[in-house]
């Protein structure tokens, strides 16, 4: 499975809104979404609970909440402008990239709209 980049981010923007948990996101295949919460778990951004496998995949999850990370992250990825130029600059054109470089971009990006830094 690949990561799909703008699931994940309706995935964190969703915690991010809700006051309860998200256990799916309209549209979305339930072991899909469950797969990505999962990545998103291990990755420290939110806290779940990730429900069996099928095929190597969980079939279910529900986010409880973000992290502090989490929050972070979706902080930096809120913004429609800021997401699709991410995505244009980083995620599409580059064959290989990292979780950690699209983060670095996004916060440079955040900074040079900051009078003064």
């Amino acid at each position: 499975m690949m990561r799909d980049m703008d699931l994940i981010r309706k995935i964190m923007l969703a915690a991010r809104e809700t006051k309860g948990v998200v256990n799916g996101i309209d549209g979305v295949d339930k072991e899909m979404f469950a797969a990505h919460v999962q990545l998103l778990d291990e990755a420290g951004l939110l806290v779940a609970a990730i429900n069996g496998t099928s095929k190597r995949l969980p079939v279910g999850a529900i986010v409880y909440r973000l992290t502090w990370s989490g929050h972070d992250f979706a902080d930096s990825i809120i913004d429609n402008t800021l997401w699709n130029k991410a995505k244009e600059n980083v995620i599409k054109p580059a064959s290989s990239w990292t979780f950690g470089i699209l983060l670095e971009y996004l916060k440079a990006e955040i900074r040079s709209n900051i009078p003064g830094l």
